[in-house]
């Protein structure tokens, strides 16, 4: 793209009323922007679009004026998009965390309540020392919602900096790519990332650097024993290693050796439907990038649908739902044929088997314990029990 199209902003701020003055004062000045409330909705446009600039607030949740949500968002959108300009606008954070900010990798700030020629000379200047060829939309953004993933993903960036070897583990589609990528991206000799397919790799590389394994497993037993070499030497590269076997499984298929230096630490990316936040997140993240990628309306998400798909069978996990929400895009709907199946389990497609599906699911998840699972339902006992009778359960 040249220098003459239109330039893209994200604008991302709580204050509905903030967001609205930015539109006037942008548009009016010729420049297209898309806004976002909280650093969830803010990774989903930088996913789907091609921003230019970003302008970040650094509190979004009631009452908080520590920057934190800023920063965390700051840090997970030059993740990212590394060369991505991001102005800081703050206000209760004070210059003190604006500064930070900045170190953090900020390209400048302002103050709330902002002079709009200053921000436009400042947005300007930015602007034009981009590079002629701008960056497209990158989709891969880590959405995570959930409590366990976030303790993962915690780990995994206090670990990024160091040149500890990894294990990340879980099922397919999990995630384990991603935040691979992402302990690469953090990391103090972030470069070139070199992936290894081992199922297909008849030599180790040359080069060192990152090394990226996939399914380590499938290494040969002298290519597991020239790995182990590798990690020996004080200039080796820097190894993440995937796995869809836990650490048990893993310890009965890797050279010992080489098991002794991978297995320091492995992070375990459970499946999706142990996250249900996470498929509401991600739910949400992929019909609006679907929709805007398709040209469609984003389809209605309701509470039976939402509780369908957080009580689904994912067979390839992230990449399931993925799929799963493209189509309800394109199709307008979200219902499928009730022969259609996911793995071996039928989706539902009718208010009957939806409730059906959620009280075998959570009688099955609770041991047929009728307290615990009326408990988690929302039911009271001789609610769930009668439901159970209409259900032959």
């Amino acid at each position: 793209m040249q220098h003459d199209e239109k330039p893209l902003l994200l604008f991302v701020d709580d204050d509905p009323d903030v967001q609205s003055a930015a539109r006037l004062l942008f548009r009016h000045r010729g420049l297209d922007i898309v806004c976002a409330h909280d650093a969830q909705a803010a990774l989903t446009q930088l996913a789907t679009h091609a921003i230019d600039l970003v302008l970040l607030d650094l509190n979004y949740s009631r009452g908080a004026t520590s920057g934190a949500e800023g920063l965390a968002l700051l840090k997970d959108m030059l993740v990212l998009r590394p060369e991505l300009p991001v102005v800081v606008v703050t206000g209760h954070s004070g210059v003190t965390i604006a500064v930070s900010a900045m170190r953090a990798g900020a390209r400048d700030f302002v103050m709330k309540p902002w002079n709009n020629q200053r921000l436009m000379t400042l947005i300007e200047r930015i602007l034009a020392s981009r590079p002629v060829e701008r960056r497209t939309a990158t989709e891969h953004a880590m959405i995570v919602a959930s409590a366990t993933l976030g303790q993962i993903l915690a780990e995994a960036d206090r670990l990024a900096p160091t040149r500890a070897p990894i294990i990340i583990c879980g099922p397919p589609g999990s995630g384990k790519t991603l935040l691979a990528r992402r302990i690469f991206s953090l990391s103090r000799d972030a470069g070139r990332e070199i992936l290894i397919r081992a199922e297909d790799c008849d030599a180790l590389p040359e080069e060192q650097g990152n090394w990226l394994i996939r399914n380590v497993e499938a290494l040969t037993p002298t290519l597991q024993r020239q790995l182990a070499d590798s990690l020996e030497k004080a200039d080796g590269p820097r190894v993440i290693a995937l796995s869809s076997f836990d650490r048990n499984g893993l310890e009965t298929r890797l050279d010992h050796r080489l098991m002794l230096h991978l297995g320091m630490v492995v992070l375990a990316v459970p499946p999706l439907d142990q996250r249900p936040d996470d498929i509401v997140a991600l739910t949400s993240h992929f019909s609006y990038y679907f929709a805007t990628r398709h040209g469609l309306p984003e389809p209605d998400v309701d509470d039976v649908c939402l509780t369908s798909l957080k009580t689904a069978v994912w067979p390839q996990n992230v990449r399931s739902l993925r799929a799963r929400v493209e189509r309800a895009v394109l199709t307008g709907t979200w219902q499928v044929s009730s022969m259609e199946q996911h793995g071996n389990a039928v989706v539902p497609t009718t208010l009957y088997e939806t409730e059906r599906l959620l009280i075998e699911t959570a009688l099955r998840k609770h041991g047929f314990n009728v307290t615990h699972a009326a408990r988690e339902l929302g039911l009271t006992r001789p609610a769930l029990y009668r439901r159970m009778a209409r259900y032959g359960l």
